[in-house]
């Protein structure tokens, strides 16, 4: 079992993100395609197996992202990860697409993180994150929360795996007050956001830290 491989997929934004990681070993690839992720993701897979010098059969483990995220986009990379470890044998874990996110760049110790997912009706889908002991700790729920819930001075990024300036701090949090945990709460897979665009926030700042 040690030489297999672990491929992670994720489609619930317009960007494909696709990876293959093996103990300290690793290699991925993050795209933006909008809607065209069923046209690229298995080109893309061949390409990083390839890369590694595996066949799919080195695949033992897939963890797929779970949204929030497009329903369309969500149900590709279920579709094309089940019916991969089908073939193969593989065990299948769920992640939540927004902890994906952040996990890059969440440091141990450090402060709590939330990434953000635009979707429609100006709608937000957020969670907050922290990292203790090497596992993610997840300290607010994934939620969705209107625009207006949210501090002005969050940094802006495009890109769901890339660092940036993420050096904006939220506000002090009002005892009894999260935009998240008091708004409905968004069905499993997170709805229907937006396929033009996956622009949000990644902030760094105490759980609960949004303003009302």
């Amino acid at each position: 079992m040690g030489s297999m491989w672990t491929l992670t997929l994720d489609t619930a934004t317009p960007y494909l993100a696709l990876g293959l990681f093996r103990g300290e070993e690793g290699v991925g690839r993050v795209v933006r395609l909008g809607r065209r992720h069923e046209e690229v993701l298995f080109g893309l897979l061949d390409e990083v197996l390839a890369e590694v010098g595996a066949e799919r059969e080195a695949i033992g483990a897939l963890v797929l992202g779970t949204g929030p995220g497009s329903y369309t986009g969500l149900r590709i990379a279920l579709a094309a990860g089940l019916g991969i470890a089908f073939a193969q044998g593989a065990r299948v874990h769920g992640v939540s697409s927004l902890l994906a996110a952040a996990w890059p760049f969440l440091a141990e110790g450090g402060p709590p993180l939330t990434p953000l997912f635009t979707a429609r009706n100006r709608l937000y889908y957020g969670a907050t994150y922290a990292k203790r002991e090497g596992r993610p700790v997840e300290i607010t729920p994934p939620g969705s929360s209107r625009r207006r819930s949210f501090p002005t001075k969050a940094s802006s990024w495009t890109h769901p795996l890339t660092p940036g300036p993420f050096t904006s701090s939220f506000p002090s949090p009002r005892k009894g007050r999260n935009p998240f945990t008091s708004s409905r709460r968004p069905p499993p897979g997170g709805g229907e956001p937006g396929r033009g665009s996956s622009e949000g926030a990644l902030g760094r700042g105490p759980p609960g830290a949004f303003p009302p």
